[in-house]
């Protein structure tokens, strides 16, 4: 029988994580306020409908989903899928946003 050979338990630096997670919070606050305002809707049809006050639009912006499909944060649950929410962009503060992205 073949010798099993142990592999080395890999280390984890929190304070490298925690401040790696601090920096990609900094940016998504610097472009939910100073990048192209984007707002969300969370759809009816999904699973995180009822998370804040119903129909309510929130400021977002999207970020990179690298494995997750997770892509537009903010608002009550801190992110969504670009299933689960309609797109609205500011334009103008005067108007209305306009309405992007629209359930299938």
């Amino acid at each position: 029988m073949p010798e099993l050979k142990t592999s080395p338990l890999r280390v984890v630096d929190v304070n490298q994580m925690r401040d790696e997670f601090a920096a990609i919070e900094a940016k998504r606050e610097v472009l939910t306020q100073h990048g192209q305002k984007l707002l969300a809707r969370i759809r009816p049809s999904s699973k995180y409908y009822g998370q804040g006050d119903e129909g309510a639009m929130f400021s977002v912006c999207i970020g990179q989903g690298g494995k997750s499909s997770y892509t537009v944060l903010g608002g009550p649950g801190g992110q969504y899928r670009l299933s689960d929410v309609d797109l609205f962009a500011i334009f103008d503060e005067k108007k209305a946003p306009t309405q992007i992205t629209f359930s299938d």
